[in-house]
């Protein structure tokens, strides 16, 4: 290799460093700019979209109005400066840094042609120049995203429980099955039951039921050994009252360490420990609810959307109508009735 073409190598290498200067301080700014606008576009579309679950039924995760609320105020009053200082301390770096790209597509010209001398000079000037952007891009940019950070942080989280919200809506859109009076939704989640052939379904969660609805697919008609006509079939495998759950609990249930949950149920139910193949973070999600629901606060949030009174616990005894027996066995959370346990009539809880 000779001094020539060691020199025009270590100049390339210097341009490599500037164009990454000049690169970071781009990602810098289109960064935060992009920042500003997911947090507006966020800002407009949360408020509607919670407008919209509750219209469709759901009134679980009160705290959502609440979240929105104080998000929507914080936004307006930190809203002006976050654009003002964008746009005149941060945007106009683009300028700057558009016309050390041109120089360094020059610089690059003048290394392929040979021009040695002069592209030592150059180099060492863009280097400083491209140092120098990058910092203050860096810096300027951070005083617009540090806050920005903030709110994004809040809109992502309004933004899951909403998700699960709009799912839980659609699923239950879809159910076999007809919710009871005065019974609201609280969680679905799509899953596959381990037991009963494995079967793809549902797990409902309502304030007053656990249920899982398995599907399959049936073949109407068939063309050449081709299904050209399917439909799909639900029906419910387990439904019982939310207070016959007597645990939910994350673990593996697979050979292939899937990610799942097990439902285990109160003993006198006399059911086997049933586990759910689902995602990873849908097991969060439905431990962290099914707590919510036994703990009493998705009663007391669906209340206070809907506007009503929640009916304060007491202790009463149950007897039947048909022969007067008294029904002393455990009423679980959500159970609507009971079997006498002499006569075996139906006797409704409320």
């Amino acid at each position: 290799m000779t001094q020539t073409d060691r020199e025009r190598q270590a100049l390339y290498s210097r341009l490599s460093s500037i164009e990454s200067e000049l690169s970071r301080a781009s990602g810098a700014i289109s960064d935060v700019e992009s920042r500003l606008a997911y947090v507006e576009g966020a800002m407009g579309s949360l408020p509607s979209r919670l407008v919209t679950v509750r219209g469709r039924g759901y009134a679980a995760m009160g705290h959502l109005e609440k979240s929105v609320d104080l998000l929507t105020q914080k936004w307006i009053e930190s809203a002006p400066l976050l654009k003002q200082t964008f746009l005149t301390n941060v945007q106009p770096l683009t300028i700057q840094i558009r016309t050390l790209e041109a120089e360094a597509r020059r610089l690059r010209a003048e290394i392929n042609s040979g021009n040695i001398a002069f592209s030592h000079s150059l180099a060492s000037r863009l280097s400083i120049d491209a140092s120098s952007i990058n910092a203050r891009a860096v810096l300027e940019a951070g005083k617009v995203s540090a806050p920005l950070n903030e709110l994004v942080n809040s809109i992502n989280a309004i933004d899951r429980d909403l998700k699960v919200a709009e799912k839980t809506v659609a699923l239950f859109s879809q159910a076999s099955f007809s919710l009871k009076q005065d019974e609201n939704p609280v969680l679905a989640v799509e899953g596959k039951i381990m037991t009963h052939n494995k079967s793809e379904g549902t797990l409902y969660f309502t304030d007053q039921r656990f249920i899982f609805e398995g599907k399959k697919e049936v073949v109407l008609e068939r063309k050449l050994f081709i299904a050209t006509k399917k439909k799909v079939e639900r029906a419910v495998l387990i439904e019982q009252p939310i207070g016959a759950v007597q645990e939910i609990s994350k673990g593996r249930v697979g050979l292939i360490a899937w990610t799942g949950i097990y439902v285990r149920f109160k003993p006198e139910r006399q059911l086997e420990e049933t586990p759910f193949d689902v995602k990873g973070w849908e097991a969060d999600v439905i431990t962290r609810f099914f707590s919510y629901i036994i703990g009493g606060e998705a009663e007391q949030d669906i209340a206070t959307i809907k506007g009503v009174t929640v009916k304060a616990p007491t202790i009463q005894v149950i007897r039947c109508l048909n022969c007067g027996a008294p029904y002393t066995s455990e009423i679980y959370k959500g159970q609507t009735s009971v079997q006498c346990e002499y006569c075996r009539s139906s006797i409704p809880t409320r």
